[in-house]
This record gives structure tokens, sequence and C-alpha cells, in this order.
């Protein structure tokens, strides 16, 4: 074993190793700057949609905003930014057909966007791995370009939640630290 070896050896068994952290290894309390703010992670979730697919999603907040960085493994990663919005901001007319029959529209207009039904279907949640998972159904809507999207969330029998959000790149993100270094 060469002198760096034993560093990083001795570094990663103190923490975290400050030579790979990336978005994906972000775990609650870590730091990182995007869209020209710093955030903290204040939750790290993921949605099992089955036994090999999953869904990572990571809680960002800083002094004045909150949104969601999600991942998406398909070959390979798929980054997206959303913010959750109140389900009262969804046309009147769709808000009743989901709540009156459990199904969305194959299209909706929000906001002047044409948004496309894009994949739809039930998971367990685990919210900062937790071993309880909380089931939830989704319907995910992209527009044409598929670059900007739109969920709706069904937590129970009538909870809904609404969430609007664009596709990023892993480069948009930088300066990735722990929040504290052992």
């Amino acid at each position: 074993m060469g002198l760096m070896d034993f560093f990083k050896k001795k570094l990663h068994l103190n923490g975290p190793d400050p030579l790979n952290l990336t978005l994906a290894s972000m775990k609650k309390g870590y730091y990182v700057d995007y869209d020209m703010k710093t955030w903290q992670v204040t939750s790290c979730n993921r949605y099992e949609w089955g036994p090999r697919d999953i869904t990572w999603e990571w809680q960002l907040q800083c002094h004045d905003d909150v949104i969601y960085l999600e991942r998406e493994h398909d070959d390979e990663d798929y980054w997206s930014i959303s913010r959750k919005i109140p389900f009262s901001r969804l046309d009147p007319g769709i808000r009743e057909k989901i709540i009156r029959s459990d199904e969305a529209p194959d299209n909706l207009l929000f906001e002047g966007t044409v948004y496309y039904i894009d994949e739809t279907g039930g998971a367990h949640f685990f919210g900062n791995d937790s071993v309880q998972g909380q089931e939830v159904f989704k319907w995910d809507y992209a527009d044409e370009t598929e670059t900007k999207y739109l969920t709706i969330e069904q937590w129970g029998d009538n909870d809904y939640e609404l969430s609007v959000g664009t596709s990023v790149q892993e480069y948009q993100f930088s300066d990735i630290l722990p929040s504290e270094i052992k």
C-alpha cells in the first residue's frame, strides 16, 4: 500500500471521500451550489417502482426556496429539478376528474404549456432511508421537448400534490460538501 492509498483509506474511514463527492452520493446535511445559490440537502428519499427500478430524490433548501433534485437511471442518469406548487393551481376541471375517478387526462395545459402523459404508476416512497414505505401513485407529464415536467402525486385516498420542473445536467451543480468532515 502506497502512502497516498494509506491517506485515502484513512480519510474514507473517518468520513466521506473528499475526492469522490458527487450528486448521486449526497446525503442529508450536505451542501451543493446550484443556480448561484448554496443549498443544503434536508432529506434523501427514494421511490421504489419495482425490484430494480428506483428513483432517487434529494430535497434541497436554501434561505428562500425548496427544490427537489431527482435522479432516474435508465442506461444513464437523468436529472431534474422540481418545485411543489398548490394542487389548487391545476385547472378545476382536471382536479375534479382526478379526484372523482382517480384518472388523469392524457394531456393538460398548465400555465401556457401543454404537457403529455409520459408515465403512470404506483411506488413505495421511503423518506430519509426509512424502512417503512408509503404508497404513492404518480402521473408524470412532459412537454413536447421533454425538458419541462409536471407531476401529480396521490397519497392515500384524497391527498394530492402537484410539482413542476425541468431537466438539468449534473455539471450545473458544484462545490458538493458534507456537513462536517471528521
